[in-house]
């Protein structure tokens, strides 16, 4: 065999996908606003004793087979009690007889060999309970409600749970003021835009849209005076007089002279058409 032959031969081999004895998974739930995707493989029972034999008490371990098991965090969550920020964290764990500690790892990379405690963002002690047997190690979510959810680990006959809790009220509160806040800046933008269509003669339809849309958003004293200029730039008098006469009274509210001063111009000039 050339040698050019060998290495296309190498290559196809390496390159060949077999099915793996622990199969990758993924698990995800929405709680709230917040997206919790735990990835892992699948590791099976397979006529072994798992826990106190492949798996030794006290020692640690990756929770999972080949690569550390994985949680992702679309928001900051608080879990076991302990607050962590969004992000993408590996899941290690010390199996016990009767209490297990989970750990919350930055090093996402890290293993068995090369975990570090120090990495760590939350430790949490809890029950390993007797569970009915489960072949095949398995994630889930339990209880989930708008708040809060438990991550379930069963595997051969043990289970533990870890409480996820969210801040959705939080949340949901920073996204409506965003959105106002989107809204607030839009009637300035569209206030503006159609402020320079109307000063350098371009498509006064455009600026008489954009203009009306910031004023229906939030009506102030200078948006409602552009709306004026405007209407009256497309010969539309009467409804000039009457943005003109809105914007006036806009301005004495604001007590903003300059504006008092140009709608009053402008209402005296327009009406003697």
């Amino acid at each position: 065999m050339s040698l050019l032959a060998l290495f296309v031969t190498v290559c196809s081999v390496q390159a060949q996908e077999l099915p793996k004895p622990s199969p990758y998974a993924e698990v995800m739930q929405r709680i709230g606003l917040t997206d919790i995707t735990v990835k892992y493989s699948r590791p099976g029972v397979k006529e072994r004793t798992i826990f106190g034999d492949l798996e030794a008490y006290g020692e640690i371990w990756r929770t999972g087979a080949n690569s550390a098991t994985k949680i992702e965090l679309s928001t900051d969550a608080n879990i076991g009690g302990t607050d962590v920020r969004a992000g993408t964290y590996s899941i290690f764990s010390i199996p016990g007889e009767t209490e297990w500690k989970v750990m919350i790892n930055t090093d996402t990379k890290a293993s068995e060999g090369s975990y570090k405690a120090e990495n760590n963002v939350a430790e949490i002690t809890l029950k390993g309970v007797k569970n009915a047997m489960v072949e095949t190690m398995t994630f889930s979510f339990a209880n989930v409600s708008e708040e809060e959810a438990q991550l379930v680990f069963e595997w051969e006959n043990i289970k533990w749970m870890i409480p996820i809790k969210v801040a959705v009220s939080e949340q949901a509160k920073s996204n409506i003021k965003d959105k106002i806040d989107e809204l607030e800046n839009a009637y300035g933008v569209y206030n503006s835009s159609a402020r320079y269509y109307l000063d350098h003669n371009l498509d006064l339809d455009q600026a008489l849209e954009w203009s009306t849309k910031s004023v229906a958003i939030s009506a102030k004293f200078w948006n409602v005076y552009t709306l004026s200029l405007i209407q009256h730039a497309k010969g539309d008098v009467k409804a000039a007089l009457a943005t003109a006469e809105k914007s006036l009274a806009l301005s004495k509210e604001a007590d903003y002279k300059p504006y008092i001063k140009r709608n009053t111009e402008n209402i005296a000039k327009w009406s003697k058409k």
